[in-house]
């Protein structure tokens, strides 16, 4: 097991990052055009890493997984991306009926889609040329959830079949281990930090880009195993831990409402503070 400790913040994290607070304006504005997932001490921006590869949010209720999707996937949606909202849970309607969302609730819907999009990657239509434009971002509020669905509306649809495991769950499988090639990107949630599908495969090797809250050393184990020690987890809302380069460093979880992620994603003007 790895020695690489958790880091130290130099000062104080913010309690919130919200849209219209004048240092979180600053850090949009350094972003440009990659999306912010929040800030470390002393207000740094912490950016989604560049490429495609795959973001998970391993956290309990009310560590902030939706929160962190919302804002992720607004910006995506600003910067040119398409946007597939798995939502059979309701947590993401601020995305339904918005340019370049494919708004999904029903589990034949999730099942149908999923195929269908590893069938074009495989058919080679899929176009992409490594940009923001062009790409097909995934967001899934829990994994465990959809693969649950998935496997009972195979079990009861086609109740012959000798198949091992749903064709959706091997599609989601399939997103999981080659998407980022033909760029697609998948925002996942997940409580347990399980891969549907990958079991066998280290978290690690899947998503390129986790975040951890309201977990204990089991969770980090299974979804950050190089981190020793694990950082004891917050009560402040947002506040979360980005495990990379064999470090847990906090953030506090960039946070936009419902109307602020419509406004994000439709390129609409952001709101100002000068104080």
């Amino acid at each position: 097991m790895s020695t690489s400790q958790t880091s130290i913040p130099l000062t104080a994290l913010r309690s919130s990052v919200r849209l219209s607070d004048r240092y979180t304006l600053a850090a949009l504005d350094a972003a440009a055009d990659t999306p912010l997932l929040g800030l470390a001490d002393g207000d740094r921006p912490v950016l989604l890493p560049n490429g495609t590869g795959h973001l998970l949010v391993a956290a309990g209720a009310g560590g902030g997984t939706t929160s962190v999707l919302r804002a992720l996937a607004a910006q995506a949606l600003a910067l040119g991306a398409r946007v597939d909202v798995i939502d059979p849970s309701g947590a993401h309607t601020w995305a339904r009926d918005l340019p370049s969302v494919t708004y999904l609730t029903q589990i034949a819907a999730v099942h149908d889609h999923l195929l269908l999009t590893v069938a074009a990657l495989q058919d080679g239509c899929a176009h992409w040329d490594g940009g923001w434009p062009g790409r097909r971002v995934l967001l899934i509020e829990n994994t465990s959830t959809i693969a649950y669905g998935l496997r009972q509306y195979w079990l009861h649809t086609r109740p012959e079949t000798q198949l091992e495991e749903a064709p959706g769950v091997e599609a989601l499988a399939v997103l999981l281990a080659t998407g980022p090639s033909f760029g697609v990107q998948i925002f996942a949630g997940n409580p347990r930090g399980d891969i549907p599908g990958l079991q066998h495969v280290p978290t690690q090797q899947v998503f390129t880009t986790r975040l951890l809250a309201c977990g204990g050393p089991a969770l980090w184990k299974r979804v950050a195993p190089e981190i020793w020690a694990p950082p004891a987890s917050s009560l402040v809302p947002g506040r979360l831990h980005l495990a990379a380069d064999g470090r847990a460093t906090a953030v506090q979880g960039l946070y936009v409402t419902d109307d602020e992620a419509r406004a994000l994603a439709l390129g609409l003007p952001l709101p100002r503070r000068t104080a």
